[in-house]
């Protein structure tokens, strides 16, 4: 009977009890997939995290990440969580600087992310993307996309924002809504998206919609401080991998930032080419979450998709797995 060890934090806050839970498990050399993926119906979290040895050395540690129903080749939460719990648990050297480089091996290929300290303890952590992002246009039709998410069609945005299905790693259908209140009301119905998505490439979706750089006080849902500094409200349905909503998701947003970048005109480029938003994830499941994005554009060509933000450890313990 192995006896594992695991930690848990909150990922994409600086907030206990925020945020998108995460459990890293170490000591699962020996087991097989199907005992994985019963561990991680049994921590029931959107994602479960398994560490092992790299197989390249000159990386950091070799990662397998699974949702309840399914094993992943890369997610962002969990790629944050587990870079910041290395470095916090001192299995990773933090070193004298205020940063230090965190690579780890996904299905996707290697990931860099690059850990920011202060007084040797990691505060931020920001991933650079294995995979140049791809965009697809073989979706539903707005008519289609609102009955599935519960909307009118005039609830969706048209012209160049319309829909499209974008990867960074794994593909979410990005699509835009003309206010927050439409983010808030959007529920999808099962059965519509089983007919219309289930199966096809980019089936996962992605709400949004960008609003001001301070709650509206005709928004209950939203704690201003929070949110405070945010241009994009988003949520995120992810009925093909067994998870209804997610409250924070690195990869998602990585398409999100890609989606954007392509429609930035030309004159909108910051001098040094790196496009920014700040995101407010899981508001609605009272789990509110805050990731920070960015997208390197240069002569119109799209470089460098990155997504940061802060960890909370959580828990740690013991997992005796038997049979």
């Amino acid at each position: 009977m192995p006896t594992l060890r695991y930690v848990t934090c909150d990922v994409f806050t600086s907030t206990p009890f925020s945020g998108n839970q995460l459990a890293i498990v170490f000591g699962a050399e020996e087991l097989p997939t199907e005992t994985l993926q019963a561990i991680t119906r049994e921590f029931n979290y959107s994602e479960t995290v398994f560490v092992y040895a790299p197989v390249n050395p000159a990386h950091t540690r070799r990662v397998r990440i699974f949702t309840p129903g399914s094993e992943l080749p890369f997610a962002g939460h969990p790629t944050i969580g587990t870079a910041h719990a290395l470095v916090a648990s001192g299995a990773v050297d933090a070193g004298s600087g205020d940063e230090v480089l965190v690579i780890l091996e996904e299905g996707v290929g290697p990931v860099p992310v690059r850990v920011h300290l202060k007084d040797g303890a990691p505060t931020h952590a920001q991933l650079t993307t294995a995979q140049a992002p791809e965009e697809r246009h073989d979706v539903p039709s707005n008519a289609d996309l609102a009955a599935i998410l519960s909307l009118a069609p005039d609830d969706l945005v048209g012209g160049a924002m319309r829909p499209a299905a974008v990867s960074c790693g794994i593909p979410f259908l990005m699509v835009p809504l003309a206010s927050v209140d439409a983010v808030r009301r959007a529920r999808v119905v099962t059965s519509l998206w089983e007919a219309s998505l289930e199966g096809t490439w980019g089936s996962e979706l992605m709400v949004f919609a960008e609003t001001s750089t301070q709650a509206s006080e005709s928004d209950p849902s939203v704690d201003a401080a929070l949110v405070e500094g945010c241009n994009i409200r988003a949520r995120v349905f992810v009925p093909g991998l067994s998870v209804p909503e997610d409250p924070a998701t690195g990869s998602a947003n990585a398409c999100l930032a890609a989606y954007l970048a392509a429609r930035t005109d030309a004159s909108s480029v910051p001098a040094d080419g790196v496009l920014r938003w700040e995101v407010a994830q899981g508001v609605e499941m009272g789990r509110p979450s805050r990731l920070s994005l960015e997208a390197e554009l240069h002569d119109g060509k799209i470089g460098a998709i990155r997504v940061g933000g802060s960890t909370v450890m959580m828990a740690s313990g013991e997992l005796v797995v038997r049979g």
